[in-house]
Formats: structure tokens, sequence, C-alpha cells
């Protein structure tokens, strides 16, 4: 609390905020200047200005780290599942309005159940954000990385075809299989599952990633059949 010239008791602007509701009106109506001294209420109005705009800024910022707690998943730092679909969302929107096409990429490990098995669920966490962090230094600025759950993430590429979606697919495929995580025994093999759908604005993110999930989950078949990994796809309707 300070004192104005007239030596009259003036709260001051950050002292007002932290006033509970209830409180605050009959506070600040006893300890504002007198209406007399124009200058002092002056002063006070532009205080309390620059504490409620500091304030706002303050509330945005703290609104802003939560909204994004609420989209990303801990482990990794990818985007969660509801993070990829809001951002689909917006790409799809986009794509109607004459916006660029693309294509989501579903990307699931094989066999990663063993790791956990082998080595402990906290080794089997640490490959996990080893791959999140492989996925996201291969993307550009514009696209979107998730963690859809357990050993399976998504990726939505703005732009791409499916031609350069392949590619891509193939160099975070091999380094997949680098990590070949060990623990204090023989190297456990690790690999990965591709499968891709094209967006153009015609469906919503859910069916574009339920087409994405079924030719991901064909190229696993061929996995468990012992086929040699490739990669596929299924272009959008017309």
């Amino acid at each position: 609390m300070v004192m104005s010239h007239s030596a009259h008791p003036v709260l001051s602007a950050d002292e007002a905020f932290r006033l509970e509701p209830h409180s605050r009106k009959g506070r600040l109506a006893r300890l504002m200047p007198p209406a007399s001294d124009r200058s002092a209420l002056k002063a006070w109005a532009l205080s309390i200005a620059v504490a409620a705009d500091r304030r706002i800024s303050e509330l945005e910022t703290r609104l802003a780290h939560l909204e994004s707690l609420a989209v990303t998943d801990e482990l990794t730092g990818a985007l969660n599942r509801r993070g990829l679909l809001m951002e689909f969302s917006r790409a799809i929107d986009a794509a109607r309005r004459g916006g660029p096409h693309g294509v989501v990429i579903i990307c699931d490990l094989d066999g990663f159940k063993t790791v956990n098995d082998r080595l402990g669920h906290a080794f089997g966490d640490d490959v996990l954000r080893q791959v999140g962090g492989l996925l996201l230094r291969g993307v550009r600025k514009m696209d979107v990385v998730a963690r859809l759950g357990g050993d399976e993430f998504a990726l939505l590429l703005i732009g791409a075809d499916l031609a350069s979606a392949e590619r891509r697919s193939q160099g975070f495929a091999r380094g997949i299989a680098a990590l070949a995580p060990r623990g204090n025994g023989p190297q456990i093999p690790l690999s990965a599952s591709f499968g891709f759908a094209r967006y153009d604005g015609t469906e919503d993110e859910e069916a574009v990633l339920h087409r994405a999930d079924l030719t991901m989950y064909e190229e696993k078949r061929r996995h468990w059949h012992g086929a040699k990994p490739r990669i596929v796809g299924i272009r959008a309707r017309a």
C-alpha cells in the first residue's frame, strides 16, 4: 500500500488484483484517491489498466500452457490423439477451401511387447522416446507427429504425395531398425509397419485415419508371414 501526495492511502494495482473478488470492489472504492485529486486519480486508473493488461497476459500464457499439456503426449513430446485430430481437422478444412492436400502415415512398431517383456517397461518407454524423437526430427515444421497410444504413431504430412511419404517412411524404417535395443543381453530387432492414406478434403479425419490403419495392418500381416517389409499405400477415393 502506498500514500498519495494528499496522504490518502492508496492500494497499488498489483495489490488490488490480489484481493479476493468478493472484497475487491469495496476495498477499491475505499482506497482509491478522492475524485477531487484528479492527478492522483488519473495515475491510479493508469496503474490499474497496466496491471490488468499484465494480469491478462499472465493468464493467457498459463492457459496456453494448459492447452498444450492437454494435446501433448507426456512421454515423447509429440502430440497425443486429441492434438492430432485438432490439427488434422484444420488441414482438412484447408483442403476443402482449395488448400494443399496431403498424406497421413500410421507407424506401428513390430513386436514391441518383446522389448517390454525382456527389458522392462522403463526401457520400453525410453525406446518410445527415441522413436518419437526420430519422427519429430524427420518432418518439416508444417507437419505433425503424434503418438496415438502404446507403440503407434501418426504423421500428418501437409502438401505431400504418396511417393514422398513412402520415401520418408523408408528413412524412418531404417532409423527405427538402427535403434536395436539390447539392455544387458543380445540386441532385440526393432522394426515398424507403415500405412498410408491421402486426404483431399472429401472425408473427415477419422475416415482417413481408418484407411491408413487398414494399410498398416496389411503390412503387419506380411511381417507375420515372414515377408520383407515394404511400403504400401491407398489413394483417397475420388
